[in-house]
């Protein structure tokens, strides 16, 4: 907190500089306020991959430990079947290679918010991604607005175009009230369904 405090302390001052010098100055406290500004959502960059890195490491740590826990109990098909179902699930192996840099940064950064709400994301067919921004973007849209509402396994289903983000009916809090555009929310079998894209 005091840290927050002391940049926009610092973004203040520059601001004033900016605001009160003459011509000269004026350009000076506007390159060093644009220099500011950038080592800022670098740093929050940064903070943001170490909490990535600090969630994956956790979530590695717990399935260890479950694991060791069935072997240590003669539990050897238990522990293969919490590897199978669980484990290497929850890792998704492979699931990210050949995607675009910022889906993959996207899908890791939100797979970590999933699982410290205590939720876990589940990506399924990603060869089908079309790696555009717009789907991406929407795809965050509405994964922001489920993950906080859902208990347990979200499933990111994606098609040619398109995406289906699916959550069992008891397993949302609520249904999310904002509205995203092209966005269709629907509730069948027992499912709720978040659709978007063209067939």
């Amino acid at each position: 907190m005091y840290g927050l405090a002391m940049r926009f302390i610092i973004l203040l001052a520059l601001g004033v500089g900016v605001y009160w010098s003459t011509h000269f100055w004026r350009i000076i406290f506007l390159i060093f306020f644009a220099l500011y500004l950038v080592i800022w959502v670098r740093l929050a960059s940064q903070a943001q991959a170490v909490e990535i890195i600090r969630r994956y490491r956790h979530r590695y740590a717990n399935h260890l430990q479950v694991i060791s826990g069935w072997l240590q109990l003669g539990q050897y098909e238990r522990a293969d079947k919490y590897l199978m179902d669980h484990a290497l699930a929850s890792v998704h192996p492979g699931i990210f290679r050949g995607l675009p840099l910022r889906w993959t940064y996207q899908m890791i950064a939100l797979d970590a918010y999933a699982e410290s709400l205590g939720n876990m994301i589940l990506w399924q067919n990603p060869e089908h991604i079309a790696g555009t921004y717009m789907m991406l973007w929407k795809l965050r849209a509405v994964l922001r607005c489920v993950i906080p509402l859902a208990k347990g396994t979200i499933v990111v289903r994606f098609e040619p175009g398109r995406f289906n983000v699916e959550v069992e009916e008891g397993g949302m809090k609520a249904l999310p009230r904002k509205h995203i555009k092209g966005v269709k929310w629907n509730r069948q079998q027992g499912m709720i369904t978040a659709s978007w894209g063209h067939r």
